[in-house]
């Protein structure tokens, strides 16, 4: 009987900037039914460049878990049409990027760009809705 050691083997993590944007079809599909499949699918997404998914092993629809020092979620991954700066991935707003910002606001606003956080591949489960509120 074979023992499947990838268990045990951690997945490389990479230091990643994470910045915040805006989705129209996302803020009206969330705004009807914010606990729908839908609006998951267009929340808990994170998407990057394409050379830079090759360089972590990373294929276009994987689950991945970010983490950042206030908080982890695993969302799927994306590769972006267009080729993006390297060493940043982009989310809209919503609870799945909300989980990794500070809770420190010295001017009383969040701060929703340049998140730091660090990426690896997971075989974990995309991180729901519920599990974000009740954290």
């Amino acid at each position: 009987m074979a023992l499947d050691v990838s268990k045990f083997i951690k997945a490389p993590e990479y230091d990643i900037k994470i910045i915040t944007r805006r989705d129209v079809f996302q803020a009206s599909i969330c705004e009807e039914d914010r606990f729908s499949d839908e609006c998951l699918e267009l929340s808990a997404l994170i998407v990057l460049d394409a050379a830079e998914m090759k360089r972590m092993g990373i294929q276009d629809g994987a689950n991945v878990r970010l983490t950042s020092i206030w908080g982890s979620v695993v969302v799927r991954a994306r590769a972006s049409p267009r080729e993006e700066q390297k060493g940043l991935g982009f989310m809209v707003n919503g609870p799945w990027v909300n989980a990794l910002v500070s809770d420190e606001t010295p001017d009383g606003i969040p701060v929703f760009k340049d998140i730091e956080a660090k990426i690896t591949i997971s075989k974990d489960g995309m991180t729901g809705i519920l599990e974000l509120l009740l954290l």
